[in-house]
């Protein structure tokens, strides 16, 4: 064979030695970015749970919710069966309204079917807080009365309260302190 066919020892070792660096360069560079691109992820992750709101720990105060503790019922029967209104005082006192007077109904009013909730204009919230606790067929009736007291008068057709409703998930804030 001629000299010019065969290549140099020299000239094979540096051609070696690139392609060698070459593959080095080309796995850094591979790792690099694998690596790179981990890191993003994993920083976009924490970014992301750092700009999420904290789970409430407790639902929003309102100073206008009235409790069964701040609401007065008068519980009035309507209806010809005895003892009526005394069972059911006892059941509305048990869910912790304060109960007021007990007795026969006295407006000269039409006995309701179910049962009727009657207010003033003070005691709007509390009679729906009232409502919620009467079976359905119960109905609100507005009067001219000063006070926040609610009356019940239960009638013919009326048999249970309403069952209690589920407590919240979360309880009430407490009120903003003045200072």
């Amino acid at each position: 064979m001629s000299d010019y066919t065969t290549e140099a020892d020299a000239s094979v070792r540096a051609r070696r030695r690139r392609r060698s660096l070459l593959t080095i360069g080309a796995v850094l560079l591979g790792l690099f970015f694998a690596f790179w691109y981990a890191w993003s992820y994993y920083q976009a992750e924490n970014a992301a749970i750092a700009a999420r709101p904290p789970a409430p720990t407790c639902a929003p105060f309102d100073p206008n919710a009235v409790t069964p503790e701040e609401t007065t019922v008068n519980v009035y029967n309507s209806s010809d069966r005895s003892g009526l209104a005394a069972s059911v005082s006892k059941s509305l006192q048990e869910r912790g309204f304060v109960i007021g007077k007990v007795a026969n109904d006295p407006s000269k009013r039409k006995a309701p079917a179910v049962a009727e909730v009657r207010h003033g204009p003070k005691g709007e919230a509390q009679a729906a807080l009232v409502r919620s606790a009467l079976p359905e067929g119960a109905k609100v009736v507005a009067d001219k009365r000063k006070s926040a007291t609610v009356d019940v008068a239960l009638g013919a057709k009326f048999t249970t309260l309403a069952p209690v409703p589920p407590s919240p998930a979360l309880p009430t804030c407490p009120a903003p302190s003045g200072s």
